[in-house]
């Protein structure tokens, strides 16, 4: 597939790619009657049909990647987060293809983000498509082949039906066979086939099955398209085989342990011939690991031994004693164990003593020579003095299998990278660990990985403040690209939790003088009342550090948002701010000089107290009950800064012309009196 030369309509394409993935997004951000998610979808829905009816047939059809879109012969949406995010999520439910007709209605669009999303929450295992078709979609079309086998089976046409057939087999073929001519024997595997790592037990489900009909002798003629020859067999297990190669350790393990429930079901009466046997395929996936690659899987199996059952390693075992036959895998292990000790690596030590311990116990007289089926079924009956025997053999930590978790050993690899980056003295190597942590930021909202962003931010900004100033530009920009604005959509949403909620607080508030500028640009432009009053609650544990971002907004031409930076002002207590309170005492919106009052007596600060005396005797012959009210809190805010000038323009304020102004002033007066 090419993606070099995109023309206008392809740029328009990628643009309505990511306008879905957009849209997709802000489903588990709102609930589905909130007014902004309508009109979300509703601005899709605009876009999308008039992009739909102008296709040729009056229907857009959009392959899907694992990570992209594609449209004609070219991949879109790549570097984008959030297409990634939505694709994956379709390529999960085995959608190769999407449709969509000019006719497609706002409802049936939200609909289908509504349930995407509720399969990805629940994890219940329903099925896309049928959820559409009950709900009575027509605009949407799934499919589990690529879209130019849609338009040759001649899916797509006014009043046809897709033709009835098994998913799982359809999907199956296609990965197998697509753009193969066929040839002796079946359709050839092509040799640049890329196989996803998810898809890799279904493939393995799928040689078990196709392997037993091969091996049935009275298996009928209608069995044929589904039966596979020996060597198209070996063929897709060497191909698995570099799949696996290319991945980390940490997933080629996590891969080989979802096995246990795949390859568990083998054929049992394979009478060895041309069976199939689960030690056979664990071969034929490892069988090209050099003996580094082999070890580091088999310890990583090891110490995760409790997310899975035993049979995966018991293969392994078998598959280690083959490969030790001549003593070639322990002095490698012997050595992982000096090394482990020399750095003090405790988990390591533990797996690698394991692994060494299992070679030593095993010998060739129990294990080499005979048929593998035959073996596993005598291990899993061991008997007594067997199983006696087999006690001995070291088991896994539970706290050694906590430590080497995913999302463990993330959370370490990425300490160890901000230890070393706040450590670095050397010029040329510390732009490349911040750059290796940039790479980490994107993830991290959308994860939930709350608590490593905080660390993050803590580490970057001590690091920005001893560094020198040559490093500080580089700094600051690694902190910009945290995405404060979703932290602060996700702040609002009903959808997260309550524990989640209080650490986008916690980040928010601790690192106010970074996230000021995207809280201050969300206050003003939130619509909702709740929300507002959730981000003023949010606002008032801030402190000094956001006061210059609060002050250069303070012109702004909207009162109520500046009302509220009034208000904010005053509960960050800083009495840096007075003037420019002070100054909001002469906007020409009342409401202003109103919370700017409030905010002056939140302060106590005596500096005030002249300007306040202004408000409190300013009398107009028509003077509205609003501006008596203005007058009453001047008082107050005199009251609360205190001091005997304060105290003298109370006095003054009980032979005010307006009655409230002035028995307001006696009864603050009184509550003086009554304190002394």
């Amino acid at each position: 597939m090419e993606s070099a030369a995109q023309g206008p309509d392809v740029h328009r394409i990628e643009r309505l790619a990511a306008e879905m993935a957009l849209t997709f997004n802000w489903v588990s951000l709102y609930r589905a009657g909130h007014p902004s998610l309508a009109g979300r979808v509703e601005k899709f829905h605009r876009n999308l049909a008039e992009v739909a009816n102008g296709e040729p047939s009056g229907h857009l059809l959009l392959g899907v990647a694992k990570d992209k879109i594609l449209y004609q012969n070219v991949f879109l949406g790549g570097g984008n987060s959030l297409v990634r995010s939505f694709t994956s999520e379709l390529f999960l439910h085995q959608v190769a293809t999407l449709e969509f007709s000019g006719e497609v209605t706002p409802a049936e669009l939200l609909v289908f983000f509504l349930s995407l999303q509720r399969l990805r929450v629940e994890k219940e295992g329903g099925k896309l498509d049928e959820i559409l078709r009950a709900e009575g979609v027509r605009g949407i079309g799934l499919y589990p082949y690529n879209y130019k086998e849609v338009l040759s089976r001649r899916i797509i046409r006014p009043g046809g039906e897709a033709p009835s057939s098994n998913r799982e087999d359809d999907l199956w073929r296609m990965l197998l066979t697509e753009n193969v001519s066929p040839g002796d024997g079946g359709a050839d595997l092509p040799e640049d086939l890329p196989i996803p790592p998810e898809m890799i037990p279904a493939i393995l489900r799928r040689v078990n099955a196709a392997a037993g009909k091969g091996n049935r002798q009275d298996a009928g003629p209608e069995s044929a398209p589904d039966t596979m020859s020996p060597e198209m067999i070996r063929r897709v297990l060497a191909r698995l085989g570099d799949t696996l190669r290319k991945l980390p350790v940490e997933q080629r393990g996590a891969v080989i342990q979802s096995l246990d429930a795949g390859v568990g079901d083998a054929v049992d009466d394979a009478d060895g011939a041309g069976g199939l046997a689960d030690a056979d395929i664990v071969r034929s996936l490892t069988g090209a690991d050099s003996d580094d690659e082999f070890l580091g899987l088999l310890a990583t199996l090891l110490v995760a031994e409790g997310k899975s059952g035993h049979r995966i390693r018991k293969i392994f075992e078998v598959i280690a004693t083959e490969r030790n036959r001549d003593g070639s895998l322990l002095p490698t292990v012997q050595g992982r164990v000096r090394e482990s000790v020399r750095t003090k690596n405790y988990y390591a030590q533990r797996a690698w003593e394991a692994i060494e311990r299992l070679l030593l116990e095993r010998t060739e007289t129990a294990y080499i020579g005979q048929d593998h089926s035959r073996l596993l079924e005598k291990l899993s009956n061991l008997d007594a003095t067997t199983r006696a025997t087999a006690g001995e053999s070291p088991q896994a930590d539970p706290a050694v299998t906590a430590e080497f978790g995913e999302e463990n050993l993330h959370l370490k690899g990425a300490g160890v990278l901000l230890e070393l980056l706040a450590e670095e003295e050397d010029e040329g190597d510390f732009p490349e660990l911040l750059e290796e942590v940039r790479k980490i930021i994107p993830n991290l909202i959308s994860r939930r990985e709350l608590p490593l962003l905080k660390t993050l931010l803590s580490t970057l900004t001590s690091v920005n403040r001893n560094a020198p100033e040559s490093r500080k530009p580089a700094i600051e920009r690694v902190v910009d690209e945290v995405d404060f604005a979703h932290m602060i959509d996700l702040y609002l949403s009903a959808a997260v939790s309550p524990a989640e909620k209080g650490r986008i607080e916690e980040i928010l508030v601790s690192f106010v003088g970074v996230s000021i500028g995207d809280f201050l640009d969300r206050l003003l432009m939130e619509t909702d009342q709740g929300n507002r009053k959730t981000l003023l609650s949010l606002a008032f544990r801030f402190d000094a550090e956001a006061i210059p971002a609060i002050r250069e907004k303070l012109g702004d031409q909207h009162w109520y948002f500046v009302r509220n930076l009034c208000l904010i002002l005053g509960r960050i207590g800083d009495p840096s701010v007075v003037s420019d309170l002070v100054r909001m005492l002469d906007h020409q919106d009342l409401r202003v000089r109103k919370d700017a009052i409030l905010a002056l007596g939140e302060l106590r600060a005596p500096e005030s107290i002249p300007f306040l005396g202004k408000i409190l005797f300013h009398e107009t012959l028509l003077q509205s009950a609003r501006e008596e009210s203005l007058r009453i809190d001047a008082a107050n805010a005199i009251f609360r800064c205190g001091g005997t000038r304060g105290v003298a323009l109370l006095h003054r304020g009980t032979e005010c012309n307006r009655a409230k102004v002035r028995e307001h002033c006696a009864a603050l007066l009184g509550t003086l009196m009554a304190k002394k």
